[in-house]
């Protein structure tokens, strides 16, 4: 920054704004970047984690429960899009992510299978997190119980 006595050698309007400079950092100056970062900080929703710190399932996020009572599960686990992504993002290939397509109950024993398929290969435990999706939240959630039924400890159905 540029002492006073050089301000003496500059024109009369670089000189006043090189003055107007040196007085707002004297005096902590205008925090432009405080701003920008509250303004980022509430732009980013806030996502409730799945598990706890000790592996425990966290308690389900209310607007992730289904409308349609057919499509709630066994286990009371549900989790938003968000959730799922960031477990997913934490965890990478820790977490089983199963989605269920089309249609019926051929649809879940296919991703029944392939649950099953990918927990042996990789040689997973039963309290692996497993995310079950689809379009059909009946078939997602069918496909949730069989795993639970199964013995898998930490099922959650993903719901839009």
């Amino acid at each position: 920054m540029a002492s006073l006595s050089s301000l003496l050698f500059l024109p009369v309007p670089c000189a006043l704004a090189m003055a107007l400079l040196m007085a707002a950092s004297a005096c902590g100056g205008a925090d432009t970047t405080g701003a920008a970062r509250t303004e980022a900080a509430s732009a980013t929703p806030i996502v409730a984690p799945l598990m706890q710190d000790d592996g425990s399932a966290s308690a389900s996020d209310p607007r992730a429960v289904p409308a349609d009572a057919a499509a709630w599960n066994r286990s009371g686990l549900y989790a938003t899009a968000a959730q799922a992504r960031q477990l997913a993002d934490a965890l990478g290939d820790g977490v089983l992510q199963i989605r269920v397509e089309c249609c019926g109950i051929d649809a879940v024993e296919q991703a029944t299978g392939i649950a099953w398929g990918l927990q042996a290969a990789h040689s997973l435990s039963a309290d692996t997190p497993v995310l079950v999706s689809g379009l059909d939240l009946r078939l997602a959630a069918a496909t949730a119980n069989r795993l639970a039924s199964g013995g898998l400890t930490h099922v959650w159905l993903v719901t839009p």
